[in-house]
């Protein structure tokens, strides 16, 4: 009798542990179950918002996303590491993302001076990128110069300081504006506005010399604003009848910021890979494109080895000017 009890309450252990074990592994591959959630560490209505937005109008399409969509919770601050720190800190179980671009999440880790809360580099996994954000350099339609080789040949030859407004004291598009101006030998005088918009009215109501700010964000302004040039190898393809700095004789410098789409460290492989294939697809989307290409926004697609090899080499480029400014 204690045989029989023992091996029936051992069978019966056993096939708990096996309808566990399939229970877990069904769970495990209906992943998603329940909507994702997509942090932005910015306003809306600006670059990383209206790409998250419009990334999350079509992810439920991918096939590997089981016909879950996905919400946008916007939670600025800290340039964008209040929503950080919220992934990062939150279950490695692949409902709760980052979007931000590469340009901006090192510029305000770097500026930190080792206090930023997280770090791409070792607390995320980069899950793909879908667009990039392209600083350029604007002045008011009202001034007859019409290229930044001329803007540069006229401040130089002038020595006036240049007054230029920008969308915080260490974003992407502010580093890459002490930039250029320090490679071209240019004095200056940044004015840090909060956020992209802002920067652009100063532009607008000419308060301001020159902007360093989103391409993107001339959008709607262009009797305004002229756009005398971006600092990209290569044109961007939504604005295409703007020359690169390297095109106009300049330095060529380079730079631009993948939009990528992150999430927390310890995510299982297979959830992993499920969102990787979500960004894939929604890149191909031709109606995503057409969203972001009236966004002037450009839509592609970037492996996550590709975006984590280009967060750290704007690292290396961007560090230097972090040095100098906090100097």
């Amino acid at each position: 009798m204690k045989f029989k009890t023992f091996a029936k309450t051992a069978g019966a252990v056993l096939m708990g542990g096996v309808v566990a074990t399939a229970m877990t592994s069904t769970a495990q591959a209906e992943f998603p179950e329940k909507p994702i959630k997509i942090m932005v560490g910015f306003s809306a209505g600006g670059g990383t918002d209206t790409t998250a937005r419009g990334f999350a109008s079509y992810i439920h399409e991918a096939e590997a996303m089981n016909g879950m969509p996905a919400v946008i919770i916007n939670k600025p601050g800290g340039s964008g590491m209040v929503a950080a720190k919220i992934v990062k800190d939150g279950e490695p179980d692949g409902y709760t993302l980052y979007m931000i671009n590469s340009g901006s999440f090192a510029a305000a880790v770097m500026s930190a001076k080792g206090k930023a809360p997280v770090d791409p580099r070792k607390d995320f996994t980069n899950l793909g990128c879908i667009s990039q954000l392209v600083t350029a350099l604007t002045v008011h339609s009202s001034s007859p110069i019409k290229s930044a080789a001329e803007w540069v040949k006229h401040y130089k030859e002038s020595g006036e300081t240049v007054r230029w407004s920008t969308s915080g004291p260490a974003t992407m598009h502010a580093l890459i504006g002490h930039l250029f101006l320090d490679t071209n030998g240019i004095k200056h005088q940044v004015i840090p506005f909060q956020g992209g918009s802002k920067a652009r009215g100063a532009l607008v109501a000419q308060k301001v010399d020159a902007s360093f700010n989103g391409v993107h964000l001339t959008a709607g302004f262009e009797n305004e604003i002229s756009v005398l040039g971006v600092p990209t190898a290569k044109r961007d393809p939504v604005n295409p009848d703007v020359p690169t700095f390297g095109e106009q004789g300049l330095p060529a410098l380079k730079i631009a910021g993948p939009m990528c789409l992150w999430g927390p460290n310890g995510m299982p492989a297979e959830t992993v890979a499920k969102l990787e294939a979500a960004v894939q697809h929604v890149s191909t989307v031709k109606g995503f494109n057409t969203f972001m290409s009236k966004s002037k926004l450009a839509a592609f697609h970037m492996t996550s080895a590709e975006g984590t090899e280009a967060t750290q080499a704007l690292f290396d480029t961007l560090q230097p000017v972090v040095d100098k400014i906090s100097n």
